[in-house]
Order: C-alpha cells, then structure tokens, then sequence
C-alpha cells in the first residue's frame, strides 16, 4: 500500500471514529439527491423536485414544487409509512401541510406536528438542505 493511501486510509478511520456519536445520537445516513431521499417515498416525482428537505430522529420529509405547487413528502421511519398531502410555504424556509385535522410544519429546525393547538410531537432536524427557489429548477 502507497504511503499516500495509507494516509487516506488512516485519516478515514480517525475521522469515522473521532466523529463517531453514541449509537441513539445519530440516524443512519440516507442517500439524497437533488430529488429527495434515495429509496425512499420522501422523494419526489420525476417532474417535481425538492426545494427542501430534512430528516429528524423519526422522520424524513421532502418538499417537492412543481408549477408553484408545493407538496408534502413525509415518512416515518419506523414503518416506512407516507403521508402526502398539498403543502404552502409560510416564510423563512418554513412549509405547512395537513391531514386529517393534523398540521405538520417543517422548518431547518424542527418538525413540529400538531392537531388544533396542541403539540403532538416535535422532532428536531438532524440533517436539512437548503431550500431553494422554484425559479434555480
């Protein structure tokens, strides 16, 4: 082995292992893309693409637009299950979609579900992507 990919080899470890977090700390990685999350219903359609999306302990969201409509992508990792429903964009980065008297709202911080004014759940984001402006597709 080359001196130089033993160098790759060993910073590839130190990093992996300096950076490693307690197993509860962090997800899994997922693939992403400029669509969403690789195999993964949190992806959108061949004719939409994601203007935002994120991931939280339990759940992957994407934020998909096509011809100024904003639709909501999210599932929950448990058990792969997918809620879609028509989303708005609210200001600063921030969507809001809702099903069935339940409103989730996405932000780079958090996703916070709630039914009437009561918090159901808040999940914190522990990956986001920028989103970007339906005019950059």
């Amino acid at each position: 082995m080359s001196s130089r990919a033993r160098l790759v080899s060993v910073l590839a470890i130190a990093v992996g292992v300096c950076s490693a977090p307690t197993a509860a700390a962090q997800p899994e990685p997922i693939g992403t893309d400029d669509r969403g999350f690789v195999d993964s219903a949190a992806r959108c359609e061949q004719s939409t693409y994601a203007v935002a999306f994120g991931r939280t302990q339990r759940s992957l969201v994407a934020i998909c637009v096509q011809d100024g409509d904003y639709e909501y992508r999210g599932v929950r990792l448990r058990d792969d299950a997918l809620l879609t429903a028509d989303a708005l964009a609210i200001g600063d980065g921030r969507f809001t979609a809702e099903s069935d008297g339940v409103t989730y709202t996405f932000s780079a911080k958090e996703l916070v579900i709630t039914q009437g004014e009561r918090v159901i759940r808040s999940e914190p984001m522990v990956a986001y992507v920028e989103p970007r402006l339906a005019a950059e597709g």
